[in-house]
C-alpha cells in the first residue's frame, strides 16, 4: 500500500478508538472490488473462479448493534462457500480455500464460542474497531477459538496454518469475573498472527484468561492491549516472541508454565498482582525479558528456584534493560523468598547457565548495545501498519492497473 503522491509506505501507528457506533471514515479495505476481474482469487481450487475470498459480515445477516446474538452470522461468514450446498470450510484439512472476513464498526454480542479456520483473515475496520463481546449468559470457556479444531488432525497445533486476527476488540466484561472463560485461544503454528488486538476482561478477576497459548509453535504475537483479567495471558508453546504488549490489572500479567524459549519485548506491565509467574511443577525453559517497564505492580518475575535440580535445569531466566517504578521486589522465588530486590533499573540479571554448564543463581551484569540498534534506549522495533485513514484512492491494487491484470 502506497500514497499516490508521495509513493511511500502508509506506516499508521495504532488506532486506539473502540466501535460504539461512531462515523468513522470508511476503510479503504472494504472500498475495493471484490467480485470484478481485480478480486481475490483461490488459486488451487482450479475451474472454480467464482470463490468469495473476500466476505462482509453484514452481508451474512450480523447487526453489531450490541444487542443482537450475532454468533450464526460471524460463523456462516467464516465457514461458507456461497457457491456451493455440499461444501464449506469446516472440516477443510488444507488451505486451499482461503477467507478475508471483514468486520465493520459496532458491537458483535456472541453467546457461544466463535471458531476460526485455516488459512482465514478477521480483520476489522482500524478506523472504527468492532467489539466481539461475550453475552452475560455465554456458553462455553472460549469466546474466540483460533486453533482450528474442526480439521482431521484438530489436535495438532503445529498443523494449523495461515489465520490472523487484526483490528478486533474482545471483550468478556459481561461475564462473572470468577468464572473461567478465555478471550481468545491461540495454540497456532507459523505464519499466524495478531495485529492491533484490545482484550477486556474484569478487573483481577480469577476466572478469565486473555490468550491461551496451549499448543503449537505460535512464533510471534505483538501489538496487544490486555485489560484486567486473572491472566493475561497463558503460555507453554514451544517457541514464541511477545512484543509491544500492554498488560493492566491483570492479577497475573504472563503465566509462562511450558515451552522451549519465551522474549518479551517492550512489555508494558502495570497495576497487575505480579509480572511474569512460571509457576511450580512447569517446565518453561529459556526466558527472556527485554526493554519492559513495570509500573505500580508486584515482582516482574516469580519463578521455582532450580538451581539444586539436575541435568539441564530448567528456568533459564534473563532481564535486561528493564524500568521499574514501585517498592516490591524484582524477582522472588515460588516461596516469596527474594531473589533479587527492589530496584528502579535492571540493566541485566540472569538466572541459569551464562556458559554452558556455569550456572549462575542471580548474577547482575552489564550490557553494552550498539547505538545505531537502539530507538530511545531500546532496541528498535516497529509495530505492525494497520493503514487506516487512508481512502480508496490512495491505495493501488496492482490488479486493477492497466497492463498489470
Amino acid at each position: 500500500a502506497f500514497d499516490r503522491g508521495s509513493q511511500q509506505p502508509l506506516l499508521n501507528p495504532l488506532p486506539e478508538p473502540e466501535s460504539q457506533g461512531s462515523t468513522a471514515a470508511p476503510y479503504w479495505l472494504d472500498q475495493q472490488d471484490h467480485t470484478g476481474p481485480a478480486r481475490g482469487y483461490a488459486p488451487f481450487l482450479g475451474s472454480d473462479h467464482t470463490y468469495p475470498v473476500y466476505r462482509n459480515v453484514r452481508n451474512y445477516g450480523a447487526a453489531g448493534d450490541g444487542r443482537k446474538d450475532d454468533i450464526e452470522a460471524l460463523q456462516k461468514a467464516i465457514n461458507d462457500d456461497p457457491n456451493s450446498k455440499t461444501r464449506n470450510r469446516y472440516q477443510n484439512e488444507v488451505t486451499t480455500r482461503p477467507a478475508l472476513v471483514f468486520v465493520p464498526g459496532g458491537t458483535y454480542i456472541i453467546k457461544k464460542t466463535l471458531d476460526m479456520r485455516l488459512n482465514t483473515i478477521l480483520v476489522g475496520d482500524p478506523n472504527d474497531r468492532p467489539v466481539i463481546k461475550a453475552s452475560s449468559d455465554f456458553q462455553g470457556e472460549v469466546l474466540i477459538q483460533g486453533h482450528d479444531y474442526a480439521t482431521p488432525n484438530g489436535a495438532g497445533g503445529t498443523t494449523n496454518f495461515l489465520t490472523a486476527i487484526k483490528n478486533i476488540v474482545i471483550d468478556t466484561t459481561n461475564v462473572n469475573k470468577d468464572k473461567k472463560l478465555t478471550a481468545l485461544g491461540w495454540g497456532v503454528a507459523q505464519a499466524c498472527h495478531l495485529t492491533n488486538i484490545k482484550i477486556m476482561m474484569p478487573d483481577y478477576s480469577m476466572g478469565h484468561v486473555g490468550i491461551d497459548i496451549n499448543q503449537g509453535s505460535t512464533v510471534a504475537v505483538t501489538d496487544i492491549s490486555i485489560e484486567g483479567g486473572f491472566v493475561g495471558i497463558s503460555n507453554s508453546n514451544q517457541q514464541v516472541l511477545f512484543k509491544d504488549i500492554s498488560f493492566k490489572r491483570c492479577t497475573t500479567a504472563l503465566r509462562q508454565s511450558g515451552g522451549w524459549t519465551a522474549v518479551i519485548q517492550g512489555a508494558t506491565i502495570e497495576s497487575c498482582s505480579r509480572g511474569v509467574e512460571i509457576p511450580p511443577g512447569g517446565s518453561a525453559a529459556s526466558l527472556i525479558i527485554l526493554d519492559s517497564k513495570l509500573i505500580n505492580s508486584g515482582s516482574i518475575i516469580k519463578f521455582r528456584d532450580s538451581s539444586n535440580d539436575g541435568g539441564n535445569r530448567n528456568h533459564q531466566i534473563v532481564l535486561e534493560n528493564i524500568d521499574i517504578s514501585g517498592t516490591n521486589p524484582v524477582a522472588i522465588g515460588s516461596d516469596e523468598s527474594v531473589k533479587l530486590p527492589n530496584r528502579k533499573h535492571v540493566d541485566t540479571w540472569v538466572w541459569g547457565n551464562i556458559n554452558p554448564g556455569v550456572y549462575q543463581t542471580g548474577k547482575t551484569l552489564t550490557t553494552k548495545r550498539s547505538p545505531v540498534l537502539l530507538s530511545n534506549g531500546k532496541y528498535f522495533t516497529m509495530r505492525q501498519p494497520t493503514y487506516q485513514g487512508y481512502t480508496k484512492d490512495q491505495v493501488v491494487n496492482v490488479k486493477a492497473v492497466n497492463g498489470y491484470e
